[in-house]
């Protein structure tokens, strides 16, 4: 407000102050004195500040004195704004996102259209949430020196616990309770231990590798490898591809045609309507209508029932025993079966008794040579190179001799183990000539047809009995 001087037409300076909608500026306008009248001091600023309840800072007055305008308005105070809080969230440690199946770069930079990664997987105790807490904010102060309170924050959501998880003891984490895809149904996380494939296992989904159980619909299509912990269960045909199951079974209901190409592996059980052209190989039993022209490994037995119980071809190895109807065919082939006894130790055998072979042929052509240069010597028809030759052959036919007896003392205490754990081959119709049967230690190939039969090893040797 203006200050008239008393019986003059002067006008003390002067200043009034405006403060914002808001509280957080203050501004002062200054007024000139007019007619000679009184300039204002610091005092008289700093008196109306407080006056109007300021909350002024010493700077910016400093500055408004130094770089004084008229009728134009100067900011003398400014609030402090407040720290805006955070608000609690849900902190995924997935991709929610809609997968798209994208096929894989190499290191070479070749692409991968097999390997898709299009799958989310987790294992038991992954954290797939986390709840983040509010973050309180700070209060800031206005031009009056009053606090300014910042918003009020918000607690995170709840935390979408579905079938498979649980919540940390803190209660901020979400935890897989165990191993399994993860799904996202009506808005809540869930684990399932089975992986289900509607369709078929081809281009679209790629390679699959899970940690739980898969179902495929459809079937396996050529090149593609189905890997699991569980069992694996395949509703169609099993063609050119790899299934392994790591701790279960493999049921294929359709069968596999492997094409020489498909490669059968499970922790467990194998059972399929026919297999065909496959590299099988089981920790238990191995189930089928049919097998033809497979490699089979199995430490259990092998059963082929239903409409057919047809083995042709290929090779069998089962720790237990082989069930059948037919086994071999009226052509002829060549069906190679080995029963009783850990397959690792039917391997074992067959490998030394392979070797054995190998060095009895090496000792009989040195044997050979050095009665022939024994002949020369005692003709006293040899020179003194040859006479170094006989030594050293002689010296060779010890090492092939001593490795021999070793390897047959093994070969006799692997035919031990294998005499006490003998399997049974046998066949409700025939087995057919050309099947070479192994059972323990002892072997036989037919080479006749052989109706409704039971063949056993009776300690010694391969006896053939009716199939009771």
């Amino acid at each position: 407000m203006d200050t008239q001087n008393p019986g003059t037409n002067s006008f003390d300076e002067s200043a009034s102050v405006e403060v914002s909608n808001d509280r957080m500026e203050a501004t002062i306008t200054f007024v000139a004195a007019v007619g000679g009248g009184r300039p204002m001091q610091q005092a008289d600023i700093i008196a109306l500040l407080e006056r109007e309840g300021i909350n002024y800072d010493a700077d910016m007055l400093a500055e408004v004195i130094l770089n004084k305008k008229y009728e134009r308005k100067m900011f003398i105070a400014r609030g402090r704004e407040p720290l805006q809080g955070i608000d609690g969230y849900l902190q995924f440690h997935f991709d929610r996102s809609n997968l798209k199946p994208k096929p894989k770069i190499m290191e070479d930079g070749t692409v991968n259209f097999k390997q898709l990664d299009m799958f989310r997987l987790c294992n038991r105790g992954d954290v797939l949430v986390t709840s983040v807490p509010p973050r309180e904010g700070v209060p800031g102060i206005d031009v009056f020196g009053k606090p300014v309170m910042p918003d009020k924050t918000k607690e995170a959501a709840p935390i979408p616990m579905g079938k498979g998880t649980v919540i940390s003891d803190d209660g901020l984490h979400l935890l897989a309770d165990e191993s399994g895809q993860l799904l996202i149904l009506d808005g809540k996380i869930n684990i399932s231990p089975q992986l289900e494939i509607q369709g078929d296992v081809n281009n679209s989904t790629g390679n699959i590798d899970f940690n739980g159980e898969i179902m495929v619909r459809g079937n396996i299509s050529s090149g593609f490898t189905v890997k699991s912990v569980g069992n694996i269960e395949v509703g169609g045909v099993c063609e050119a591809a790899t299934l392994i199951s790591e701790k279960g079974s493999i049921i294929i209901n359709l069968g596999a045609q492997g094409g020489d190409k498909a490669e059968l592996i499970a922790a467990q059980d194998i059972t399929a309507k026919f297999i065909e052209g496959c590299k099988v190989t089981a920790g238990g039993n191995i189930m089928a209508d049919s097998i033809l022209k497979s490699t089979v490994r199995c430490d259990g037995s092998v059963t082929l029932s239903g409409k057919n119980g047809l083995l042709v071809g290929g090779s069998l190895i089962a720790g237990q025993k082989l069930v059948a109807r037919t086994i071999g065919s009226p052509m002829g082939t060549l069906t190679d079966i080995e029963v009783g006894g850990n397959p690792q130790e039917l391997n074992r055998h067959r490998e030394m008794v392979e070797e054995f072979n190998t060095l009895r042929a090496e000792f009989e052509k040195t044997d050979k040579a050095v009665n022939t240069l024994t002949l020369a010597k005692q003709r006293d028809v040899l020179d003194e190179s040859k006479k170094a030759l006989l030594i050293k052959l002689i010296n060779v036919k010890m090492q092939y001799r001593t490795k021999m007896n070793k390897l047959q003392d093994e070969i006799d205490e692997v035919a031990r183990i294998l005499a006490v754990n003998v399997g049974t081959v046998s066949a409700s119709n025939v087995i057919r000539s050309g099947a070479r049967i192994t059972i323990g230690s002892a072997q036989i190939l037919v080479r006749e047809d052989i109706p409704n039969c039971k063949l056993r090893n009776n300690g010694e040797k391969i006896t053939i009995g009716p199939n009771i």
